[in-house]
């Protein structure tokens, strides 16, 4: 069998592979139903994505093992874990190469196997292969289209958000930004750190903090995207590179990690996995991530050196970054809390909670740990931030009845090999045509990390001119005004389904693009959270659903139950501790 596969970089339809004949041809990337439709017809043979060959979350038990086989040799003089905290960056390589296993298993002798451009996936399965595997390029295409490639990447980007990933990327240790950040002066009361790299953590920390307004908070803003311009008056904003600094004994503790990292490496050999992260010399890059790594950790130093920390308040403790203040907080025996910005965070299946207690907005997101993570039950509480105020600028849409959109919450596919294009074609031209049908509106309405003019391009492309006249693209915060004026909403996975459900809309899932591994579709659907869609015939009879269907009001207690006042300052000043373990209620 001669067998294609394609890069997420590449199109099918585009290249010297199309006048080739071909037995099986696999999307390294995640398409459509009809994309694939559409490319079975122009092949003459079976095309899938290599996500068809994962086996589910069963899988994530060898990846955890994997992220396990290095611990407790690589610890700093703060007892930090260096090889847990690096090694987070690459489970999802250690993820594919279990799938590209399969893959390779699937294969006959005699297969030929062609690839369209180098990386990752290529280089895996050429050491699965012996070098049986070909491919149509010798470069990867940033290379091959030098300045121009970079300046169409970087034209994407608004400019605050270039400049962000640009620190992010040449300044990740904080050696600039420290420079021109003001030395932050401590505060004169004990607070609360609420450490956040990202804009949904920050308002997640910024409701709990809403919830417990006799107490002060510190949000700690690692990047650009985690900062509150207008915060409440029990919390206080500051930036991460305001406590950096150097540090002579820095040097000193980067070599002596070095020297523990150059015996560690031999003895992870054994696991083959990471002997092949080794052999394609991803594991080279280990000592440079230890050296941001504390530098990073230096300044969240400076932040428990310059500020009274009572406690910590992590809303992404798989961002090793974010992570790192909760570490810190527990070896000073400082009470710790953790809660997830989104819906779940499937990542609990391969990473070890080092919290005192993890809260969770409601029994959906406490089932999920406990059934599919196999968390203990004395490591999670349901405790959601207090409910959101009402919005008076909202009461007018809510008055008047005026359902006038069908809302599509975007996400930004490609951070998972998503083709974005191959999505919206899947659901855009439904949407709009029931928008016209129907006279209402369709509004696609953005991550937080999808540029506006990139999805407004693609929309022109794809929907004709009637149906563009009855779209449009927003970007910003989820307002109760828009959801007011839903008339349904739809997404793959987002957690708006969330916000959705809470708000008595309907939302529908489409089941048949779901690019994540971790089983949330699987979640909602059995709470009843989201209507599940099968295929993308299903979107043209969700008018006729819409008659019979509604959300349950009983829903919501499922997926927010508020922490009472009381509660909330028990566990922020560790008093919930009993013996070594939390007291739940």
């Amino acid at each position: 069998m001669r067998i294609l596969l394609v890069h997420p970089d590449d199109h099918p339809e585009r290249g010297p592979w199309v006048k080739q004949t071909w037995d099986r041809v696999i999307d390294l990337g995640r398409g459509g139903e009809l994309t694939y439709e559409r490319w079975t017809r122009q092949f003459g043979c079976p095309v899938a994505p290599l996500d068809s060959l994962r086996i589910g979350v069963e899988e994530f038990r060898r990846v955890r093992e994997v992220l396990a086989a290095g611990k407790g040799r690589l610890l700093d003089e703060e007892k930090l874990d260096w090889w847990e905290l690096t090694a987070i960056f690459f489970h999802q390589q250690i993820e594919l190469m279990g799938i590209l296993c399969r893959l390779t298993d699937s294969l006959g002798g005699s297969d030929q196997v062609f690839v369209t451009r180098p990386g990752f996936h290529a280089d895996a399965l050429r050491e699965m292969l012996s070098n049986r595997l070909q491919s149509f390029s010798t470069e990867p295409s940033s290379q091959r289209q030098g300045v121009r490639h970079y300046l169409r990447t970087a034209w994407k980007f608004p400019l605050p958000q270039l400049l962000e990933i640009l620190g992010d990327k040449y300044d990740a240790s904080y050696s600039i930004r420290g420079v021109l950040r003001q030395r932050r002066k401590a505060s004169s009361k004990p607070v609360v750190l609420l450490p956040s790299g990202y804009v949904n953590v920050s308002r997640l920390g910024v409701a709990y903090a809403k919830t417990a307004l006799g107490t002060d908070f510190l949000l700690v803003a690692t990047r650009r995207s985690g900062w509150v311009p207008d915060p409440p008056p029990n919390v206080g904003v500051a930036w991460l590179a305001s406590y950096a600094y150097g540090s002579r004994r820095r040097r000193q503790e980067y070599e002596e990690l070095l020297e523990k990292w150059r015996a560690l490496r031999p003895d992870l050999q054994s696991v083959p996995e990471i002997a092949m992260l080794g052999h394609l010399g991803i594991l080279d890059s280990f000592p440079k991530f230890f050296r941001q790594g504390l530098a990073i950790r230096d300044a969240w130093r400076g932040v428990f050196e310059t500020e009274t920390v009572r406690a910590v308040l992590c809303g992404d403790d798989s961002n090793p970054y974010t992570h790192i203040p909760l570490l810190l907080a527990r070896n000073r025996d400082l009470p710790t809390l953790t809660s997830h910005h989104g819906a779940f965070d499937g990542r609990h299946l391969i990473k070890p909670n080092y919290s005192d207690v993890i809260l969770v907005k409601g029994k959906m997101e406490e089932d999920y740990l406990l059934r599919v993570c196999g968390l203990p039950p004395v490591q999670v509480e349901i405790g959601a931030p207090a409910k959101k105020s009402s919005d008076p600028s909202t009461e007018s849409a809510k008055e008047s009845g005026a359902a006038s959109s069908i809302v599509f919450f975007s996400e930004s596919y490609e951070v998972s090999s998503g083709r974005t294009e191959e999505f919206y074609r899947d659901v855009l031209p439904s949407l709009a045509d029931l928008a016209i049908l129907h006279h209402r509106k369709l509004i696609i309405k953005l991550h937080p990390f999808e540029m506006q003019r990139e999805r407004e391009k693609l929309v022109r492309k794809i929907l004709s001119p009637q149906q563009r006249r009855v779209t449009t693209v927003v970007s910003g915060p989820l307002t109760k005004g828009l959801l007011h004026k839903t008339w349904f909403g739809i997404t793959v996975l987002s957690t708006v389904v969330m916000e959705c459900a809470l708000h008595g809309i309907p939302c529908f899932l489409c089941g048949w693009l779901e690019f994540s591994p971790y089983g949330y579709i699987e979640q909602y659907t059995k709470f009843g959270v989201g209507y599940l869609l099968r295929s993308v015939a299903e979107l043209s009879e969700i008018p006729k659903i819409l008659q019979s269907y509604a959300v349950k009001p009983e829903i919501a207690k499922d997926l927010w139950e508020p922490i009472s006042p009381n509660r909330f300052q028990e566990l922020l000043s560790g008093s919930g501790k009993r013996d070594g373990t939390l007291s739940v209620r």
